[in-house]
């Protein structure tokens, strides 16, 4: 996690040091007030104010941390507060690191555990306030975070939530391989509420089904110069409608390092909200595999097939799920991540 930290006291300062010493898988920043420059290390000047740091911090930083009182925390992170999709975390404690609170995007945004992580560094009590948390149970949003799965409504995350919370079982359904077993929460032969897996984002398998589509899907794309966003973006949710695969389930938009500059292809993967990511023509040429071949598109590009070798490259499983598909000019392919699910991570 990238993570900011807000410390107002010599103490804090102190103890951002133990933090960052300690809790070292993550990317640290802590910014304190030029009279504490003196107190710690690692720690950095903050130039502006809360106000202005806050707002830079929400918009960048997977998590804020305030080492002071909680309303400090509170007033600086209220202006700012959206939505528990977009939120980052935010956990407040204070100079001593007696409490460590989650005060914010504990399931989503991670807070909770990252809570329970700073705490057992610093020696503090972890101070967690989530319901499904506090009384031992299954947190879909939670667990859902932890396997890239896309939440397609908090609000049926939140039913499901109640239902469990009233000691009720929920169904599962799942497209990909499943490991370990599965919580005491769930039942495979609920059929009135429960949580599905897959690419599709259609299936509706319970009466109150809460659909979790996987970040998996690498789509490449090529096209001639100067194509619109339009042709670009409807070619590429074509393509996957007609393989009944949901636009939430793409994690990059992938072409060749010529169309880095390629207006369209820049505003689809904005639209879509993820990575553009273009490589050079060596890069997709050292990738072995069964590809199709373009005479011309090997000699305006140098490559037999920009589409098809992008997919692949911006995948994990260096596999092609979909090959080239032409629609209006702009061809697509996709690949696909190998995935599974792991109820004991």
């Amino acid at each position: 996690m990238n993570i900011d930290i807000y410390a107002f006291s010599r103490s804090g300062a102190a103890l951002c040091d133990k933090i960052i010493e300690k809790v070292n898988i993550h990317n640290i920043e802590a910014f304190v007030p030029e009279r504490y420059l003196d107190a710690a290390a690692h720690v950095k000047l903050r130039t502006d104010s809360l106000y202005i740091s806050t707002e830079q911090s929400f918009k960048k930083k997977d998590c804020i941390i305030f080492i002071g009182a909680t309303g400090i925390a509170v007033r600086a992170i209220a202006p700012f507060v959206k939505s528990k999709k977009t939120d980052p975390a935010v956990i407040c404690m204070d100079e001593k690191g007696i409490n460590v609170i989650s005060l914010l995007s504990g399931h989503i945004g991670g807070a909770n555990k990252l809570t329970l992580e700073i705490a057992e560094a610093v020696g503090g009590n972890p101070i967690i306030t989530t319901a499904t948390n506090i009384n031992g149970k299954f947190a879909i949003d939670e667990w859902a975070h932890d396997h890239n799965l896309h939440i397609t409504s908090l609000k049926r995350a939140r039913d499901i939530a109640a239902h469990i919370l009233e000691n009720n079982k929920i169904g599962f359904y799942s497209d990909f391989n499943v490991c370990g077993s599965l919580p005491e929460e769930v039942d495979l032969n609920e059929k009135g509420i429960g949580f599905c897996v897959s690419l599709d984002s259609n299936i509706s398998p319970f009466d109150n089904t809460l659909n979790l589509i996987p970040k998996i899907v690498s789509v490449g794309v090529g096209c001639r110069r100067g194509a619109s966003f339009d042709a670009i973006y409807n070619a590429v949710k074509t393509v996957l409608s007609d393989c009944g695969i949901s636009p939430l389930a793409i994690k990059s938009i992938n072409s060749i390092e010529l169309k880095k500059d390629e207006a369209g292809l820049i505003k689809a993967a904005e639209a879509l909200e993820v990575p553009f990511n273009t490589y050079k023509e060596e890069k997709l040429n050292s990738i072995d595999g069964e590809f199709s071949h373009s005479e011309f598109v090997k000699f305006t590009a140098g490559v037999d097939t920009v589409c098809e070798r992008a997919a692949v490259m911006g995948s994990k499983s260096m596999k092609l799920h979909i090959k080239k598909t032409v629609i209006n000019s702009v061809t697509v392919a996709v690949a696909v991540d190998d995935y599974e699910l792991d109820f004991e991570q």
